[in-house]
């Protein structure tokens, strides 16, 4: 009877763990409906986002994903912006999964991303600077990177901003596929984000 009990437990445990185990954003199969990436979470469409002009399906319930080693936490239910993981759909017809674009209100996990993304893929093409003190000490502005693949781009944008005069740094995360356009055909994506974060 005890070992019965034991396997029960163990198997009721192996499905918890399971359960609790995140998605992670940098193996995900681009060919993948973007409703099986967003499974189980309340998400939201955008006809058109705004860098990029692909349509948007996103959501704010971010806890149970990840990026290589790096984890996500939902914001705060009072915060004025909220973290979001979203994915880029070619266009509404074929609502096929091209990219996917991540929201980060957090400094610390900004800071992580940016690390770790150096450390796996190695320095990346710097489109803007981490923007000079300012004449109050202040650093306020962007810095934006790049990395290009044989199949995908990544591009990681930093914003450094002040609330209630402290420091804090967001980020919007892009990753890719290089084949993707626009929704209108005329423009391939990648180069587009590039473009809009380089001065």
């Amino acid at each position: 009877m005890k070992k019965i009990v034991v396997i029960f437990l163990y198997f009721i445990m192996c499905l918890s763990c399971r359960s609790q185990e995140k998605i992670d954003l940098e193996k995900i199969n681009f060919a993948k409906n973007y409703k099986e990436i967003l499974n189980n979470t309340k998400f939201q469409t955008e006809a058109r986002e705004i860098v990029s002009t692909l349509p948007l399906a996103y959501t704010k319930d971010i806890k149970q994903y990840k990026f290589g080693t790096i984890s996500f936490v939902n914001s705060k239910e009072t915060s004025l912006k909220r973290s979001t993981v979203g994915v880029l759909i070619n266009n509404t017809i074929k609502r096929l999964t091209i990219g996917i674009k991540i929201e980060i209100e957090d400094t610390s996990i900004s800071n992580e991303l940016l690390i770790y993304l150096k450390a796996k893929y190695k320095d990346p093409k710097v489109l803007s600077k981490v923007p000079q003190k300012n004449s109050e000490g202040k650093v306020l502005g962007n810095a934006a990177y790049c990395w290009i693949f044989k199949d995908k781009t990544f591009v990681l944008v930093q914003y450094y901003e002040y609330t209630n005069n402290k420091p804090n740094t967001s980020s919007i995360f892009y990753a890719i596929d290089n084949l993707a356009t626009t929704s209108d055909g005329q423009k391939k994506v990648a180069p587009l984000i590039i473009k809009t974060f380089t001065p």
